[in-house]
């Protein structure tokens, strides 16, 4: 890190530190970490914190109920704090840091959407309007983007701000349980997530459906919980929902499967979609614009297109095959390019500090 010094301060703000998000921040710490790395976060009432996982931060602090009062708490606490940067996760914590603090050189704002708001499908043409218009206005306020895929790097090429944009590629986690099949003849095939309208519970659960009617001899089993709609739509088509586990035991199931399909209708880029690789399952995933950049071996656009995949998945060959591609498809997200990558965003801010 040209220039800098271990006393540069980098505080992480994460609106929601879980799943993917909490994944993503520590591969950063753990590939970037020649600073000091600061948490404030807040968490879900279904993903509890590690309070292992924070061993990792020079201190860990989580905010105040209410978007007011972390603005306010924000303000407060980085001006106290002193950093020499700050890196905003998630779009909602993006809004708070942007609002709390003014980007500088000598307190610049980094900002990484882990898939911005306006991509969601869930609400109408207006609404996904104003996000991006909103996302607009506050890049004005922003040092650097780093952007967790080539669709969300894309995206983050605003006109006139212009700040810069650094792809950041998620990484292929460690210590993966390995996969082992269990049965020559049935499939079992695993999704992943918190169930709501992003995950499309029902796109799931109609390509399970169509490809029994096909003949396919499957099982499937859901990891994570949610929304009661949902939970109750994948168990109506005979879906496993095994309800929120800790990352141990996910993990675990996960590489109980035979076949990963990622169903969501918008993303940045899933982690546990990595996850799946490294577990050596083959990846099926939507056709959708965030798996824009990787060669994915197997997609769907519809889900009665599942059926004729498993069908072929059955042959030992093609799955050992299928197998390889996906492993390939990710095969630059790993530590290295990701080290490479923050210290494009990151070397930048901390130069010349001491």
């Amino acid at each position: 890190m040209t220039g800098s010094t271990s006393t540069a301060r980098l505080f992480h703000v994460t609106e929601s530190f879980a799943s993917g998000t909490a994944a993503a921040i520590g591969d950063y710490v753990r590939n970037y970490p020649d600073i000091e790395h600061h948490l404030l976060y807040s968490t879900r009432a279904e993903a509890t914190v590690d309070t292992a996982s924070l061993t990792q931060f020079a201190s860990a602090t989580e905010l105040p109920a209410g978007t007011p009062n972390r603005i306010r708490f924000l303000n407060r606490t980085l001006r106290e704090g002193r950093p020499t940067a700050v890196h905003a996760h998630s779009s909602k914590a993006g809004v708070y840091v942007r609002l709390a603090l003014r980007n500088s050189p000598r307190s610049p704002i980094v900002y990484t959407p882990h898939c911005y708001a306006f991509e969601r499908r869930d609400v109408p043409t207006v609404v996904r309007s104003g996000f991006r218009f909103a996302e607009w206005l506050l890049s004005f306020n922003t040092s650097a983007i780093g952007a967790c895929s080539p669709r969300e790097r894309e995206l983050s090429q605003w006109p006139i701000s212009r700040p810069r944009a650094v792809m950041v590629p998620n990484v292929t986690p460690a210590h993966i349980p390995r996969h082992h099949r269990t049965s020559a003849e049935r499939l079992r095939i695993i999704g992943n997530g918190r169930l709501g309208p992003q995950k499309d519970a029902r796109f799931f659960a109609e390509a399970v459906t169509t490809a029994r009617e096909t003949g396919a001899d499957v099982e499937a089993t859901w990891i994570g919980g949610g929304d009661e709609e949902h939970v109750d739509l994948l168990r109506a088509a005979e879906v496993d929902v095994t309800g929120w586990l800790n990352r141990e035991q996910a993990l675990k199931t996960l590489a109980s499967g035979d076949v990963y399909l990622h169903t969501a209708r918008w993303e940045g880029f899933p982690i546990s979609i990595l996850e799946a690789a490294a577990a050596g399952l083959p990846v099926i995933a939507r056709a959708q614009p965030y798996i824009h950049g990787f060669d994915m071996p197997m997609t769907i656009e519809r889900p009665s297109q599942l059926g004729p995949l498993l069908k072929a998945l059955g042959d030992p060959e093609t799955y050992t095959e299928q197998t390889e591609l996906t492993r390939l498809a990710i095969a630059d997200n790993t530590d290295d390019a990701q080290r490479t990558a923050l210290r494009r965003l990151y070397d930048p801010l901390f130069e010349n500090m001491t």
